[in-house]
């Protein structure tokens, strides 16, 4: 029924609406048990953290830590971005969700063990055989978008990989957006 609801969501949004919401995250709303838990396990990484890392991680502003996902090929300011937004949640995940759409490549670099399967079969990143595997092309923005919305709410509404066309950034735009329209009608009272 959920998917049902979500297909006649998609269809009555055209792609040209989408870009043009001014999305915002509800004042009060009640998270789900999925979400909280979601939140609950970055904040339990970050507790792990020796407290230079913490202290510089939670002085990061959200223009400083979009600037990153926009911008920077270094994949430490990505692991660190998994951190912040388990505390400033309210306030990226609307600007996730508008750059679903915008596969620009910014690059990756400096990213271990980290493992983008088709990055590695087109010679992108190097494979070491061992390491977090992750479905989402961190080379682009919308990558990284929906890996930050995924590691952040505990949903998983599909992937961005290299052969996503537009057609299908939005469709997966519009499912966070009807995510977030869900959790509005879900206000606390």
């Amino acid at each position: 029924m959920k998917n049902l609801l979500i297909l006649i969501f998609i269809s009555n949004i055209s792609f040209a609406q989408t870009n043009a919401l001014n999305l915002k995250f509800p004042k009060d709303p009640k998270i789900s048990k999925k979400f909280q838990n979601a939140i609950d396990e970055q904040k339990n990484q970050f507790n792990w953290l020796d407290e230079s890392n913490k202290e510089k991680i939670k002085n990061y502003s959200m223009e400083f830590i979009l600037d990153k996902i926009d911008n920077n090929q270094e994949y430490g300011y990505l692991f660190d971005a998994e951190y912040w937004i388990a505390f400033n949640y309210e306030k990226i995940i609307p600007q996730l969700i508008n750059r679903i759409t915008d596969k620009k490549e910014v690059g990756l670099v400096n990213s271990a063990d980290l493992m983008i399967l088709e990055r590695i079969e087109s010679g992108d990143l190097k494979g070491y055989g061992h390491g977090l595997i992750v479905n989402d092309d961190l080379f682009t923005v919308a990558g990284r978008a929906n890996r930050l919305l995924t590691a952040v709410t505990g949903e998983n509404f599909g992937s961005v990989s290299m052969k996503s066309t537009p057609k299908d950034l939005h469709i997966l735009q519009e499912k966070w957006i009807f995510w977030l329209n869900e959790l509005k009608k879900k206000q606390a009272p």
